[in-house]
């Protein structure tokens, strides 16, 4: 074996062609060939087969020194295959620490003696610290360490608190508010490198009162940008629409409200076309891809197609003579008439009399919708929000009079504010408001905690909680979760070798004693449990590598990658890759042997060449050809084992 030889493929669409050529392939789209015959399949019994990628039809002109071609392999024979495996698409995942209760061990809290305070470290370490401090892995490891010194209330006078701890929920919403407060280099909040969020279990859940809410999911197909969610968003005014998933063409829509009424059914109205689409989901019809042709025809001096009736009867002929699918008339300076005419992908077209014909481009295929229909929300989860009480206390301007319309028009949307009491004497009266909780507690694995937002000030005067609603429980043990959520740059074709793809993460620490070795002062103190509950997990098919490996493959189809995109656009090098999403792998490795032997004589040594070729369909998305290459190696009697993702 002489030489090995590797190929890299990303396929733009997970469809596989059942017939036609390689010529018929879309752009980016990979398809299975019979090697004797070159028709497509996607289920190969024959005994070889060729893989090959469809490219632009560009016809080049002369010097360009850049073939028209498909992208393909050798001829693979069933019999010389070598090697055939799978690689599942992941996401990478941040480092999880927990400080106190980890989630599951109930002996562990946050015991904190009453009369200290807390003390505790974080740091954070690895190339995205690297990025804020100007620091290269050549000087020395790049770390930022933040000490946070939490003040908690003071003991009451007089009073023997030994032994005694403070009730660990005062002592995790002080550190939640210590981290998301903290700004750390070029002002940049420490929160948008580490997700902190507070663990709790407790014997009898928070005693606050509780208002019912729904979650529901909606799933449609349509074209997944902000358009889409503003169609849906159009249809529900007054409640906040998420968009949460994405799967092929179909987007999963989330809302949340009170009480347990099933939203409205959705209309698909809005989402007529779905474009760049080869299947179409239930209720569309497919409108196949076409070449779009410029047709320019002379006319005589005595031909006038200035009125819309004329062009239409114009437009008319032109179809017919060149047997075009549709077309649409463009423009007639008084002695030139221009249409453009739509014709099946691949078709040859050639000019008629004395017109002048020109390819302007290739419309992508469509899905349009067949009729609109309604499509209606599920019910995902049962949630809940509490409520908490705040009071103002204000002295009225006329003895005689309150402020309670005014602050019911202020506070409308946030609450109601009814008035609890007015004394006379004192021209003051105290008004009461019921906020709900800012967060929607849906996880019933967990006890819930509940956030709240004070009201704004009115006229200068704060609102105040109401005493004794803590919200918090009783037997509980608390922790916090620290979560490295740091991302990647984002990558664009455009610049793609100017911005280093980072492969390393964030790595975050939680500790209650110092790093720093010469600090003694806590020695002697009771440490907090700190548990590592989740480590680094680097990602699998990012489309930044998957991009690296296609630019390298390319080469070997005369396709050098250019750095000036102006260059590449002239040239149509498109990638067609996702940048910032993820792919599953298959790598297909087979034998091929010359038909002649490297000596004259024919007794020479014989060369046979390796070759390997990775195929990446965006996750979850290549079952088709997962499911012909085993069903090609089955029909061979292969020895290499079958996979699946």
């Amino acid at each position: 074996m002489v030489n090995s030889y590797r190929y890299a493929f990303a396929a733009t669409t997970p469809d596989l062609p059942t017939s036609g050529t390689t010529v018929d392939l879309g752009i980016g789209q990979i398809g299975i060939f019979d090697a004797k015959t070159w028709v497509a399949t996607a289920t190969p019994t024959s005994k070889s087969i060729v893989i090959a990628q469809g490219t632009p039809d560009t016809k080049w002109i002369p010097g360009v020194a850049k073939g028209n071609q498909t992208y393909k392999s050798l001829t693979i024979k069933g019999s010389k295959v070598t090697g055939w495996k799978a690689v599942k698409a992941r996401k990478p995942q941040g480092q999880i620490y927990t400080m106190g209760f980890d989630g599951v061990d109930v002996t562990k809290t946050l015991n904190v003696p009453v009369g200290k305070n807390f003390t505790f470290w974080i740091t954070l370490s690895g190339q995205p610290i690297a990025n804020l401090l100007g620091d290269t892995p050549s000087t020395h490891y790049a770390t930022w360490t933040e000490q946070f010194s939490v003040v908690l209330p003071c003991a009451e006078a007089c009073s023997d608190t030994c032994g005694d701890t403070y009730d660990c929920n005062v002592v995790a919403d002080a550190v939640i508010t210590a981290v998301n407060d903290r700004k750390i280099i070029g002002g940049q909040y420490l929160t948008e490198y580490v997700k902190f969020t507070k663990l709790l279990s407790c014997d009898t859940p928070s005693g606050l009162p509780t208002v019912p809410y729904s979650k529901w999911n909606l799933t449609v197909a349509d074209t997944g940008d902000t358009v889409a969610l503003a169609g849906v968003q159009a249809q529900y005014p007054g409640v906040t629409i998420k968009r949460v998933s994405r799967d092929g063409v179909f987007s999963t829509y989330e809302l949340t409200e009170a009480g347990s009424s099933t939203p409205t059914a959705f209309s698909t109205s809005v989402t007529p076309v779905i474009p760049n689409c080869s299947t179409c989901p239930s209720g569309y019809t497919l409108v196949p891809s076409v070449d779009a042709y410029a047709v320019a025809r002379p006319l005589s001096s005595t031909t006038d197609l200035h009125d819309a009736t004329a062009q239409a009867a114009f437009l008319a002929t032109l179809v017919a003579a060149y047997s075009a699918e549709s077309g649409v008339f463009l423009s007639y300076n008084g002695s030139v008439a221009t249409v453009e005419l739509f014709f099946t992908t691949g078709t040859t077209v050639t000019a008629l009399l004395s017109d002048s014909v020109a390819q302007i481009g290739t419309n992508q295929p469509l899905c349009t919708q067949d009729v609109a229909t309604t499509v209606a929300w599920t019910k995902v989860a049962d949630c809940t929000k509490a409520e908490k009480e705040y009071v103002l206390t204000i002295k009225n301007t006329d003895c005689g009079a309150t402020y309670l319309t005014e602050l019911q028009a202020e506070y409308e949307g946030i609450g109601t504010v009814t008035l609890v009491s007015t004394n006379s004497d004192t021209c003051t009266s105290q008004y009461k408001i019921v906020v709900t909780s800012d967060n929607t507690a849906c996880d019933l694995c967990d006890d819930e905690f509940y956030k709240f937002s004070t009201p704004k000030p009115f006229k200068g005067m704060v609102w105040t909680e109401v005493a004794g609603e803590t919200g918090y429980g009783t037997g509980c043990v608390c922790g916090i979760k620290a979560e490295s959520i740091y991302e990647m740059r984002k990558a664009k074709e455009c610049f793609l070798k100017q911005v280093a793809y980072e492969f390393e993460p964030l790595f975050i620490s939680f500790s209650t004693r110092n790093p720093d070795p010469n600090d003694y002062s806590v020695l002697c103190e009771t440490d907090v449990p700190v548990t590592k509950v989740q480590n680094v997990v680097y990602p699998i098919g990012y489309g930044r590598v998957v991009a690296d490996a296609v630019i390298a493959s390319n080469y070997n189809f005369n396709q050098p990658w250019i750095k000036n995109p102006a260059e590449r656009d002239a040239f149509e090098y498109e990638l067609g890759i996702d940048l910032n999403g993820y792919y599953d792998t298959y790598i297909l490795s087979y034998e091929v042997e010359p038909s002649e032997s490297s000596a004259i004589s024919g007794f020479g040594t014989s060369r046979v060449e390796a070759f390997e070729h990775a195929f990446y369909f965006p996750a979850g998305t290549g079952s088709d050809f997962e499911t012909a290459i085993n069903g090609f190696l089955a029909a061979n009697n292969s020895d290499v084992d079958l996979v699946s993702i």
